[in-house]
This record gives structure tokens, sequence and C-alpha cells, in this order.
């Protein structure tokens, strides 16, 4: 089950009854609302979560319970309007172009025209760091090929347990062994510090 295109509480609250799932889980299938903002939008339309005794989302707010309305609709946010607007405009697109939408969410607008500029600058410049540091560097298959095969010590190490996973993980996915990838990474250090 998952929350509908409307993102109403009631949907909401009929995917967090389910058992395992979390505010994280039901946050994910929003598009534009993270977690802490999500939890504190259901707080603001009048629930509470109780970890003890019947666990759960329960509403304690004053007068009718608001089921039907979008938890965007309780999201402090720098614009109202725009949500309003975003979705009237995506409501009209999804209309025009049914077989594109049919599985697809509305998109809620939830950054201010500052924080989209702001993005966008940050977008603008890694565009223009990238091409040069990918184009410079060799790949890490093509560095690992040109080692030398002679000439080799055996040393033990210690290294921290999750950055043992996470080596481990890469050279399976990679097809490489953990001396080459070592081997590199030392040679880089060198190059660096040694004087």
């Amino acid at each position: 089950m998952s929350v509908d295109q409307k993102a109403s509480i009631r949907s909401i609250l009929e995917v967090l009854v389910q058992e395992g799932i979390k505010t994280g889980d039901v946050a994910k299938q929003i598009p534009g609302i993270s977690e802490k903002p999500f939890r504190h939008a259901l707080k603001e339309a009048g629930y509470e979560f109780r970890n003890s005794g019947q666990k759960g989302w329960f509403f304690i707010g004053e007068g009718e319970e608001p089921l039907d309305k979008s938890i965007f609709d309780y999201v402090k946010s720098s614009s109202p309007k725009i949500h309003t607007a975003f979705t009237r405009s995506n409501q009209k697109f999804a209309e025009s172009n049914k077989e594109f939408t049919h599985n697809s969410s509305i998109v809620h607008e939830q950054f201010s025209q500052d924080e989209i500029h702001m993005i966008k600058e940050m977008l603008k410049s890694w565009q223009e760091v990238t091409p040069t540091t990918q184009t410079n560097e060799p790949s890490l298959y093509d560095r690992v090929k040109q080692l030398p095969q002679s000439n080799k010590t055996r040393k033990t190490i210690v290294i921290d347990r999750v950055i043992g996973k996470r080596l481990d993980e890469l050279c399976k996915a990679e097809r490489i062994n953990k001396s080459d990838v070592f081997h590199l990474a030392l040679a880089d250090f060198l190059e660096k510090y040694e004087k």
C-alpha cells in the first residue's frame, strides 16, 4: 500500500499502521518532504505518536480529524502558495499526459525562489568542475592494470571494520584485488606527503 497522489493524511495513516513501517519510509514515498518536516506536519495536523500501550499515530487535535487534507497543508513552508499553484499545474499536466503520469506522484514544491536560485548556482559550479577532473584521471581499472606484478612483499595492516567492509564490497563489485587497492592508495599517499 502506498500514499495517494494528494498525500492525504488518510492514506498516510493507512500506510503507517502497517507492521514495520516508519515515518521515514512514508516520507520517502512523498516527493518534496523529508522525515523531520513530515513528522512535524503530522503533529501540526493534530496527531501524536504513542510508543506505549497501543502504539501508533493518534488524533488528539480539536475538531474534526483532517483525514482528507494533504500533509502539505501542514508543512511549514516559506511560500505555501507555491504548493497550491504547483499542484494545480501538475494536475493539468497529468490530465493531458495520463499514460506518462499514471504511476507517478505529484511533486510538491518546497523551496523558495532564493533556495532554487542557490541550488541552480551549485549545480552550475559542479558541472564546471566535474568534466576537468574526470578527463585527467585514468579509471581505477586502468590504474590497476598498470601496476607492476613483480617484487612484492607481504604486510599486515589493521583498519576500521566499516572501511574494511566498504573495501570488500568495492573489490567484489570491481573485481579487483584488495592488495592492488592498497598499492594505489599508498602510492597516492606517498606521492602527496613524502618529502
